[in-house]
């Protein structure tokens, strides 16, 4: 009975050690799902569909809270600012849309896409055999 006491204490110490990693897979289908989720919220934005708005902010803010979370592990600065402002963007366009602000969500969606450039041109590079991987 000892023994196995002292096997499961040491297998519980040795997972322990392990650092944890943030799933990259979970991370590149988040990222994927932000194309399709922008252009959902184009046209809901242009139908004046507030809930449908709030949906797609909703997906949005929970895209960037998935990427603000791989980058705080990795301890990137720059990657973490953006995606704080990419949260806080797809926060603000639910706000719009609730107050029916509709002429001021093109410029709050703007600050979301410019956080996605930002981030990509510092932290991807293409494959040559296509695809991209995190520089």
């Amino acid at each position: 009975m000892k023994l196995l006491l002292v096997l499961l204490f040491a297998s519980f110490a040795a997972f322990a050690a392990i650092p944890s990693s943030f799933d990259h897979a979970a991370f590149s289908a988040a990222m994927k799902t932000i194309l399709p989720t922008q252009g959902s919220l184009r046209k809901n934005v242009e139908a004046k569909n507030a809930d449908g708005v709030k949906a797609d902010a909703a997906k949005l803010e929970a895209i960037f809270k998935t990427s603000e979370d791989f980058w705080t592990e990795k301890k990137v600065d720059d990657a973490i600012a953006w995606s704080k402002q990419g949260k806080e963007g797809a926060a603000e366009i639910s706000k719009l849309a609730a107050a029916g602000e509709w002429e001021k969500i093109p410029d709050a969606q703007k600050k979301v896409g410019a956080t996605c450039s930002a981030c990509h041109n510092a932290h991807r590079e293409k494959l040559p055999e296509g695809g991209y991987k995190i520089k």
